[in-house]
């Protein structure tokens, strides 16, 4: 087993055993700065015309579709954010996910605008 599955369970064995409320609150304000670190990561490696799934996004029907970004915006804020180009079985999917989309039923594309990059995962196949 390596040193850090041991040191994760020894977290959540304090976490379940002993933390105090203010713990909790470190580890939540811990918690939130590393996600924001692993979010950062995952947009540095997009780019235009990678291959990419998108993940945590609301509306949640929209997790899982896959494309290709076309384009990288700034948004507000400082975000940047991309166009993903569905494949057609993302396009399909996402017809028959939403009423909103339903007129995209049949066809081979969709241009999906306004995604974080920290929501597209690259993939590498």
């Amino acid at each position: 087993m390596s040193t850090a599955t041991l040191e994760l369970r020894a977290v959540v064995a304090f976490v379940l055993e002993h933390a105090e409320e203010n713990d909790l609150d470190a580890i939540t304000k811990a918690t939130k700065s590393r996600r924001g670190v692993l979010r950062e990561k995952v947009a540095a490696e997009v780019t235009e015309q990678a291959k990419v799934t998108l993940v945590d996004l609301s509306p949640q029907y929209l997790n899982g579709l896959t494309g290709v970004v076309t384009t990288i915006t700034s948004g507000g804020r400082g975000q940047r954010r991309a166009t993903v180009t569905l494949d057609k079985g993302s396009t399909n999917t996402l017809a028959f996910s939403s009423e909103k989309f339903g007129h995209l039923a049949g066809r081979d594309s969709y241009d999906l605008p306004g995604v974080p990059l920290s929501s597209c995962k690259v993939t590498h196949s």
